[in-house]
């Protein structure tokens, strides 16, 4: 099987992660992998030929087997070039958002409403369209048959190594004695980081440790300021392989208010690391008694939520074994090997019949 993986940059950004697991995966099947990308933001290195293309200038994907387009621009990318013809790939597309909630944070309610509906027009010259979890599968229903729709859980190998020297002292120094409390993220509304700003001020044993950037980084630093918590609060910015500096938390926090599939988390279960999550579906799909759950917008119940996970290493082992049976690798690349191949032969069935 030939497949070509459509992604807007090779940016270490949580989609193109996933095709990153993807392409191991299927080359491990012994199949061929290209991943073509439109921006030249560079970040991950892929085993397998790279390619980039300009999003007016169609390409012939006649050599492949499958397309499979990550993200937006991708998915119009598919719409505007896609080859009409009987000799055709079968394209697959996979949603790593409920688009119509979260675009609604980044833009107003009318243009994220407007915006959804042209994207779920767009995906209409998709053959299949992948959502990452059954919650997912029922939210797109109302809005694409089911026969279109499938669900996999996403999943990470990591390569487990240890921070440089420099790093580990840097994190050290300002833990202090303190119980740390990380956050892996981008700095945006819908993840919830005002949230534990707020509830530091309840938990004065704590401090809080920020890897990651955006545009809430400002309204952040001007919340900790606000909240008397600042010099409990580090922001580390952008790091590469932010999975590492699980093993140096005392608690993994995700108060997210809206979340397409929680590859973080995953990273914690991987890595041992007690974790606190807001209540939102998404993470009851994924987990039930392995995590600490919280309220949604209530500081006490977070505070609350936090003094159980650290407090209960059960919880952590129970998702380390959730994790192990029912996220692994070898469960995700065969998932997506079966949709690829189902897909092929119901081509196959099309054309003979």
């Amino acid at each position: 099987m030939n497949i070509a993986y459509i992604v807007p940059s090779l940016a270490n950004k949580g989609p193109v992660v996933v095709v990153y697991e993807l392409v191991k995966q299927m080359i491990q099947y012994g199949h061929q992998c290209t991943v073509f990308y439109f921006d030249d933001d560079l970040g991950i290195q892929f085993d397998c030929p790279v390619q980039r293309i300009s999003f007016f200038k169609k390409y012939s994907f006649v050599d492949f087997d499958i397309v499979h387009s990550h993200g937006l621009r991708p998915d119009c990318y598919v719409f505007f070039h896609k080859y009409s013809h009987h000799s055709q790939p079968k394209y697959l597309s996979t949603l790593h958002n409920y688009m119509f909630k979260d675009l609604s944070y980044q833009y107003n309610s009318v243009i994220a409403f407007i915006g959804s509906i042209l994207w779920i027009l767009i995906l209409a010259r998709h053959d299949k369209i992948i959502v990452l979890s059954n919650n997912a599968m029922k939210y797109y229903s109302r809005w694409i048959k089911s026969r279109r729709l499938t669900y996999i859980y996403n999943s990470r190998n990591l390569v487990l190594k240890d921070l440089s020297q420099d790093i580990k002292e840097e994190l050290f120094k300002f833990k202090d004695g303190y119980r740390l409390i990380g956050i892996n993220a981008m700095l945006t509304h819908r993840k919830g980081i005002d949230l534990l700003i707020k509830a530091l001020v309840f938990l004065p044993e704590y401090k809080l440790f920020i890897v990651g950037t955006g545009n809430e980084l400002g309204k952040l630093r001007f919340l900790a300021r606000k909240f008397g918590v600042v010099n409990r609060i580090y922001f580390a910015g952008y790091r590469y392989d932010a999975y590492l500096y699980l093993q140096y938390y005392d608690l993994f926090a995700m108060p997210s208010r809206s979340e397409g599939f929680p590859l973080a988390l995953l990273e914690a279960a991987a890595m041992k690391c007690p974790v606190v999550c807001s209540d939102i579906q998404i993470f009851k799909e994924i987990c039930s008694d392995e995590v600490a759950f919280f309220h949604l917008e209530d500081i006490p119940s977070l505070v609350s939520a936090i003094r159980l996970a650290v407090n209960n290493s059960d919880m952590t082992k129970r998702m380390y074994q959730t994790f192990s049976k029912k996220y692994s690798i070898e469960i995700f690349g065969k998932k997506y090997l079966e949709a690829y191949e189902s897909e092929l032969r119901a081509g196959c069935c099309l054309y003979v019949f």
